[in-house]
């Protein structure tokens, strides 16, 4: 059920602007229990935000034992339909996807809308093929269906003032500075959305983003692979897409880091404030540790 978020004016007549709030969590497992989320999750009041986004490796064993997807269940409460998952490489590495399916009752790449003025889009980046190797690619039914899925919405998307794709993976390195390039955990140059190569995404789909940014949709990406390096990433392309992510990492213990992990910085995370009466979506980084309830 939607949460509904009322703002009232504190000058003259009472004015009401309604609002949705969504809150973005990027790469949230606790490093020291691969079946469990950072602890802190655990202390948020999630009724105060209309949606939660999940940015993927949600537990790092998820599925590896069937007790970890009730034991998310009893924190996010997946029966209110009100939780995004986009899958990341821990959630699907044991296999077992539909324990994850069964329980949110929503497929591993969707499209819905959010109010009459968001698409949002979710996607499944474990489908995609990062690198020209061996063994072949596997699922290529599967990655021609989503692949299928992004060209018919970019195709026809016009009614809606923003397109919000969720994803875990790195996408469009390309398209970034060389600066921000270390911004995600992995950042692969190759990023295939079929069985077939030269269906890149960076040639295949980026070019229909820009043209539906033309069309006047804002076009905003949100990746959650993110937090080894960094605990924010925003970037506007020069065609005026944006790209963002946040992650933490907080609860592993320095000595214990791996090389790979080179960022302690407070653990940050992404909330949206959606205002549909006028077409408006804004967001900002806020601290982990200042969402927490004592």
């Amino acid at each position: 059920m939607i949460t509904l978020i009322i703002l009232l004016a504190s000058c003259g007549k009472e004015e009401v602007a309604l609002s949705y709030r969504y809150l973005f969590l990027g790469h949230p497992y606790d490093w020291n229990d691969g079946y469990r989320l950072d602890p802190r999750l655990e202390r948020i009041d999630y009724t105060e935000y209309t949606q939660v986004w999940l940015g993927g490796d949600v537990c790092s064993r998820l599925t590896e034992k069937p007790g970890t997807v009730s034991y998310l269940d009893s924190v996010f409460d997946f029966s209110n339909d009100h939780v995004q998952w986009t899958l990341g490489n821990h959630d699907v590495m044991y296999g077992n996807v539909e324990q994850i399916t069964d329980r949110t009752g929503k497929p591993t790449f969707y499209t819905e809308p959010l109010g009459s003025d968001i698409t949002l889009m979710v996607l499944n980046t474990n489908l995609f093929w990062f690198w020209p190797s061996e063994p072949p690619p596997e699922d290529c039914d599967l990655k021609s269906e989503q692949m299928q899925m992004m060209l018919s919405v970019l195709d026809t998307i016009e009614q809606s003032s923003h397109l919000l794709i969720l994803h875990h993976h790195s996408l469009l390195k390309d398209k970034k500075p060389d600066s921000l390039q270390e911004a995600f955990n992995i950042d692969p140059g190759m990023m295939a959305v079929s069985c077939d190569l030269e269906d890149q995404f960076s040639t295949l789909i980026y070019p229909k983003l820009v043209a539906a940014q033309q069309r006047g949709v804002k076009v905003i990406l949100v990746g959650g692979d993110v937090g080894m390096r960094v605990k924010s990433f925003e970037y506007r392309t020069d065609d005026g897409i944006w790209l963002l992510g946040s992650g933490i990492n907080n609860s592993l213990k320095r000595e214990n880091a791996p090389e790979y992990v080179t960022n302690f910085d407070p653990d940050q995370v992404l909330i949206f404030r959606h205002y549909p009466e006028q077409l408006r979506l804004e967001w900002e980084f806020v601290l982990l540790n200042d969402l927490i309830e004592e």
